[in-house]
């Protein structure tokens, strides 16, 4: 799964957009504090590829994060299909 901010990926094509994605991850919400804010994104990232795979998708383009709510950090982005060019 390739998940990046960039709104094109070097070397491929975005062939279908399936939509916005999001992830706050609420499941991790209990130990989130004991984490740090690397591994709460990374964990975060890889929900959002899962959310991106449920739709078909193969990558999440245009990734932003929103962490002015310390409470429930969110990531955003586009679920995409890519090709090889």
């Amino acid at each position: 799964m390739i998940t990046t901010t960039l709104s094109t990926y070097p070397g491929k094509k975005i062939v279908k957009d399936l939509g916005i994605v999001f992830a706050y991850d609420d499941a991790v919400r209990g130990y989130r504090f004991a984490m740090n804010m690397e591994k709460y994104l990374e964990h975060a990232l890889k929900c959002l590829g899962e959310k991106a795979k449920e739709k078909g998708g193969n990558a999440v383009m245009g990734i932003c994060f929103d962490l002015r709510d310390s409470i429930k950090p969110m990531l955003m982005g586009t679920a995409v299909i890519l090709e090889d060019e």
